[in-house]
């Protein structure tokens, strides 16, 4: 007889956020910038300039500094999800959190925001996916999430979003949303 494997239901539905991938590489330069700006100046080789030497290690030391930050929280965005859905309720980025009974509906679509382009590009319309979360207080609150490489599915985000949901509908509107 053959054993069959049950495969366990997912505790949670999360998205996670997209194109971080260049503000950690220019954090990485930043740091080792401010690395070899900081091991290069050597106040010993010479009469010091006390003056010009802590502007110069305050720089280099903002600089690493500054690339820390940016790697840090390419990091914490890449492990902390922008939206999700679980039994207790939705998330989404961190400006946003209610529980299912609070919830009146959920709303994915289609926002079109007008990119401006440079002197060698038009610009035009970029299209993002977006949710919106009605509250039963007529609140209404709304993630666009930017991806870079592709788009984030709306069958599949209304799906996770409907695995949690319970009673709460969660709809999909072919409308584009277009804003300036």
């Amino acid at each position: 007889m053959e054993e069959q494997v049950r495969v366990p239901e997912p505790q949670s539905y999360e998205v996670y956020a997209d194109g971080l991938g260049m503000f950690a590489a220019i954090g990485i330069v930043f740091m080792v910038l401010g690395l070899w700006m900081l091991t290069g100046i050597r106040p010993w080789q010479g009469p010091a300039d006390w003056a010009q030497l802590a502007f110069r290690w305050g720089l280099a030391l903002f600089v690493l500094g500054a690339g820390a930050f940016l790697l840090l929280a390419c990091v914490y965005g890449a492990v902390r999800p922008v939206i999700r859905a679980n039994a207790a309720g939705i998330h989404l980025a961190t400006r946003f959190d209610a529980a299912w009974s609070e919830v009146r509906e959920i709303e994915v679509g289609t926002v079109a925001i007008w990119e401006h382009g440079d002197e060698s590009t038009a610009g035009g319309y970029e299209h993002h996916r977006v949710v919106w979360v009605t509250l039963h207080s007529g609140r209404r609150h709304e993630y666009i999430a930017r991806r870079q490489g592709g788009d984030l599915s709306a069958t599949e985000l209304r799906t996770g979003l409907s695995r949690f949901a319970g009673e709460v509908p969660v709809r999909w509107t072919a409308e584009v949303e277009r804003r300036p």
